[in-house]
């Protein structure tokens, strides 16, 4: 959702190229930022699209990833 680019962008990558699935993925920092900005940004069915985008993503490269809140 646009709701969640914004995050996407201005997220604390924590040293991992921005096309770096699994360094992203398993980064602490990025997942916190990212997670909190669009929890923060989104509402309603765009947050769970986003959140549901991030774990599809992330789960494709790190076999126990879930989106904390």
């Amino acid at each position: 959702p646009a709701c969640a680019f914004p995050c996407i962008v201005g997220a604390d990558l924590d040293g991992c190229a921005p096309t770096d699935n699994v360094c992203l993925c398993t980064s602490e920092p990025f997942v916190n930022s990212t997670t909190s900005c669009i929890e923060s940004k989104c509402t309603g069915d765009d947050l769970i699209a986003a959140e549901q985008f991030a774990e599809a993503l992330c789960a494709a490269v790190v076999s126990s990833f879930t989106v904390h809140h």
